[in-house]
């Protein structure tokens, strides 16, 4: 009998594996769980949701948008790219007809007003904002003071700038607008209904408002001061040397009418004309006739070399001289050289019944109190106006336009 060899017991104990020890559980009590209520349904059922198709169209297009507006800008880009580069091309290279800008070898284009007169704001307007010249000329009128003509007044463009309040009491005295073109006097007329039919009560008491049509190379009606009418403290003229065919002997002629009794008295004058830039002058020169033809000016003129003329032949003094928009853009102020003394003339002789029908602090008694009645009223301020057909006059206080004939005419202002 074969005897089997049986391994040691501590083999046998090697080759088992351990037995990990008995962990006892822990029983651990869990919270019951509870349902949540379910909500009533309805009977009714949900709304359904309408689809806008026009509001997706509308979506659609939105989102198109941006690519129509890449195109116009791209356009309106290239368009002005063409433009500085026709600007540089024109700028460079001069004008073939050096004449061009010689008053005496230009055209009269003074006539064009007549049929432009209706769209004249419209045409000027953006570019008059664009370039500031509206704060310009509000600048120039409120320095007009006393009696004040104002030459080739157009559509009236200054009329909201003078200083013509009732309170603080303005220093305008009265207003004599002037102009070739009785479509342009007419549209002035219109505008200042427009702005003062409100606010009559607001200007200055006693003022007076005058529209002529007149040449201002001719004979112009005179201040209406009394006892006799004289010449103008303030003489101004905005944009008017470009459009006449004799400028130097319109602005002699301006000089005429100007007070040289008051050393306040001055000539304002803004204009637009050459530049003091060769570059600036070429471009002028090439778009001058062109201009002309549609707006009825020429602002490639020389500005400075007319008025510096004109002052040498009337003895006027340029006090200011100032340049803008590349020195297109020109503001002049003139006085007198010499300032003349009013002569002071011997007082009429006094009459005697007239003296006597006076009354305290020398208001003229009514016929009540030339009787010994008491006086119901009393007249405390008066204004002439001496009026020549066709101008249209105006005065604070009392009625509004009326066309005068060949005669002197006497408004009384009523203040009770």
């Amino acid at each position: 009998m074969q005897r089997i060899a049986l391994p040691r017991l501590q083999h046998v104990v090697r080759i088992l594996p351990r037995a990990s020890p008995v962990q006892q559980r822990r029983f651990i009590r869990s919270r019951p769980v509870l349902a949540r209520p379910t909500p009533p349904q309805s009977s009714q059922q949900p709304p359904q949701v309408e689809v806008d198709k026009d509001a997706i169209k509308t979506t659609v297009a939105e989102t198109k948008a941006p690519k129509y507006a890449v195109v116009i800008s791209g356009t309106l880009a290239g368009l002005l790219g063409l433009y500085a580069v026709a600007l540089l091309l024109a700028a460079v290279k001069p004008c073939d007809n050096p004449a061009v800008s010689d008053p005496a070898q230009q055209k009269d284009v003074a006539a064009r007003y007549d049929s432009t007169a209706d769209s004249f704001d419209s045409e000027v307007g953006f570019s008059e904002i664009f370039m500031g010249i509206n704060s310009k000329r509000k600048w120039i009128a409120n320095r007009c003071l006393g009696h004040v003509l104002e030459v080739s007044c157009g559509t009236g463009r200054n009329l909201g700038y003078y200083d013509i309040s009732k309170s603080p009491v303005g220093k305008v005295d009265s207003l004599t607008f002037v102009d070739l073109s009785p479509q342009m006097v007419e549209v002035c007329q219109k505008k200042w209904n427009i702005l003062t039919g409100r606010k009559l009560h607001k200007l200055k008491p006693g003022l007076i408002v005058r529209f002529a049509t007149a040449s201002a190379l001719g004979e112009m009606p005179l201040a209406p001061t009394t006892p006799a009418p004289r010449k103008y403290d303030t003489v101004f003229q905005t944009m008017g040397l470009c459009s006449t065919d004799k400028p130097v002997e319109l602005l002699v002629n301006m000089a005429q009418y100007l007070n040289t009794d008051n050393p306040n008295a001055r000539i304002y004058l803004l204009e637009h004309g050459r530049s003091h830039r060769d570059w600036m002058n070429n471009i002028l020169d090439k778009s001058a006739e062109k201009h002309a033809e549609i707006h009825g000016c020429w602002f490639n003129r020389d500005i400075t070399k007319i008025v510096e003329e004109a002052a040498k032949r009337t003895g006027l003094e340029i006090v200011v001289e100032r340049r803008q928009h590349v020195g297109t853009t020109l503001f002049f102020e003139l006085k007198s050289k010499t300032v003349t003394k009013p002569k002071i003339d011997s007082p009429p002789p006094v009459d005697v019944e007239q003296e006597k029908s006076k009354g305290w602090f020398g208001f003229r008694k009514s016929a009540e109190d030339l009787h010994g009645h008491p006086t119901e009223s009393l007249r405390s301020q008066s204004s002439t106006c001496m009026d020549y057909e066709p101008c249209l006059d105006f005065v604070a206080g009392t009625e509004s336009f009326s066309t005068s004939e060949v005669r002197l005419k006497e408004r009384m202002d009523c203040q009770r």
